[in-house]
């Protein structure tokens, strides 16, 4: 398949974007403890524009105090934050650069000792190992109007979309699944219900940017569990009618996620000696593994849509399976985020000849560090693969 597809023009709402290649979402770990955002999350944005990718979303921005997932975690839920937003937007255009603001509230999901989590039902959460507060329906109405607020700020401070998170187990996401929410209210009780909050949110976000300025969604469709989550099936409807209300692009992803042997919290409360070995036998050696794992979620988005693209994020990693995605049909934009984290240049790299697999080998050893340390990549250098080394020795996150 061609790679020269990769790098045809194509629209999101009003904009056209140079390529297909976007840099999804992933937190950055680059703020002050207010959520003010620092000259290093500044730096890192303005380098990622200089380096071709056509759209970049910022890590999730929290819209509400309650909503944020970790400390040192972005936020947009007050005026104050936009100053330093506005200069992060003018860098990045002085950059060429096109970039989104996205919005996510933690939920259940939040890691931060300060935050009493807020979730549709006290359901305990599989990452954070934390047991919520059932949401009343002022606070669910609270949170719909933080939402929009921060939608507003995002405009105002210069971004050219505002991008939402409504998966990976955070509070849209939690709405959404039959397993999270078990509500029997206007709020849950069926699909339709367990959807309103999703469309609500959209509603309101619309309301305050105004009927031109995109907006796009990161929609979790399907939870990974195997019983009592949320389906395909139930999602598929979602999507459309998300279309229908004028919603400019789906980015399609996975919603409540199971914790497993290589997920997010594997190695809480795990021996060093066990840490070691999975160190080395799933991070070191091993290069990426299966590509591509939400393509089949993506086929049936763009089945039930008409109008809108759809983007694909989710552990692509050579460039001829991403021109095999765009000439299939199946997706309409590229997302990545470790291989940015990795190469931020990767976009210029690929246009300047680069062919099969990205240098990222999927080891998650830079999301693993959101704990403790600004987001990098520790295997570009080999001082920081060896203080990762010793940090996983030492305990890890039971130190944190």
């Amino acid at each position: 398949m061609s790679i020269d597809r990769l790098f045809e023009p194509g629209r999101i709402g009003g904009l056209t974007l140079a390529n297909r290649l976007v840099r999804s979402a992933t937190s950055e770990m680059m703020a002050r403890d207010s959520g003010e955002i620092t000259d290093q999350f500044i730096d890192l944005y303005r380098n990622l524009a200089r380096g071709g990718a056509g759209l970049m979303f910022t890590g999730m921005l929290y819209p509400h105090p309650r909503g944020r997932y970790i400390s040192k975690q972005a936020g947009i839920h007050d005026d104050a934050m936009i100053p330093a937003l506005t200069r992060l937007t003018g860098q990045v255009h002085d950059a060429g650069g096109i970039i989104f603001g996205e919005l996510g509230h933690a939920g259940s999901q939040s890691r931060d000792p300060a935050v009493t989590p807020l979730a549709p039902s006290p359901v305990g959460n599989f990452i954070s190992l934390r047991e919520p507060q059932e949401a009343h329906d002022a606070e669910i109405r609270e949170v719909i109007a933080a939402f929009a607020q921060a939608a507003r700020r995002v405009r105002q401070a210069g971004f050219d979309g505002v991008h939402v998170h409504a998966g990976h187990g955070y509070l849209i996401s939690e709405f959404s699944s039959p397993y999270a929410n078990r509500r029997n209210d206007e709020w849950g009780g069926d699909a339709e219900r367990r959807g309103r909050f999703l469309i609500e949110i959209y509603r309101a976000i619309r309301a305050a940017v105004g009927a031109n300025f995109p907006v796009t969604f990161k929609l979790g469709i399907a939870d990974s569990m195997a019983e009592g989550g949320l389906t395909t099936e139930e999602s598929l409807p979602r999507a459309a009618q998300l279309e229908t209300e004028g919603v400019d692009a789906i980015e399609v992803s996975v919603g409540i996620m199971h914790l497993t042997s290589m997920s997010a919290g594997e190695f809480i409360g795990v021996s060093p000696i066990r840490a070691m070995q999975d160190l080395v036998l799933h991070r070191l050696w091993m290069p990426a593994g299966d590509e591509c794992y939400f393509r089949a979620h993506a086929r049936a988005v763009k089945q039930v849509l008409t109008k809108i693209p759809v983007i694909l994020v989710g552990g692509i990693r050579r460039t001829e399976t991403m021109a095999k995605i765009l000439a299939s049909g199946d997706a309409d934009f590229i997302s990545m985020s470790r291989p940015f984290i990795r190469e931020p240049d990767l976009a210029n790299k690929i246009k300047a000849g680069k062919r099969g697999l990205v240098d990222c080998v999927s080891c998650n050893i830079c999301l693993e560090h959101e704990l403790t340390d600004p987001l990098q990549c520790w295997r570009r250098d080999k001082r920081l693969l060896l203080k990762h080394i010793l940090w996983k020795l030492g305990g890890g996150h039971k130190q944190h």
